[in-house]
């Protein structure tokens, strides 16, 4: 009977393990995914601003120009002047930002969301 309840308990550490590993990895997805976002955006504008137009590409990334995206947020409009889509995963998700330097998360499912220089996604899924 105590192997019985070895097993178990072991069953039941190693699913434990399994779960915080496999929330680890998405959660580090998330982190670099805005991150890699965040520089890119950075560059591109960079680049947009002193030749006018961009020329970098990334294929993980997709890159544009968004000539009318405007969000408000707590009653403030930010016009969002590029934006790229981060990863394959996030679906109808993207990070934009505005001339200020303000990224903004935007979601089909949710409401924007500020990402400023102290962000970290949380743990456990939804998304961002």
């Amino acid at each position: 009977m105590n192997v019985k309840w070895i097993a178990a308990f072991l069953a039941i550490i190693f699913t434990g393990l399994f779960v915080h590993v496999f929330l680890h990895n998405a959660w580090m997805t998330r982190r670099v995914s805005i991150t890699e976002g965040k520089s890119l955006l950075k560059l591109t504008y960079a680049e947009y601003s002193k030749h006018g137009y961009v020329t970098s590409g990334n294929p993980n990334y997709q890159v544009w120009l968004p000539t009318n995206v405007v969000v408000t947020i707590d009653k403030t409009q930010y016009q969002c002047v590029v934006a790229v889509r981060v990863g394959k995963t996030y679906g109808d998700s993207y990070l934009a930002m505005t001339t200020n330097e303000t990224f903004i998360w935007l979601d089909s499912k949710r409401s924007p969301k500020i990402i400023d220089a102290n962000y970290r996604p949380s743990f456990f899924p939804p998304r961002f």
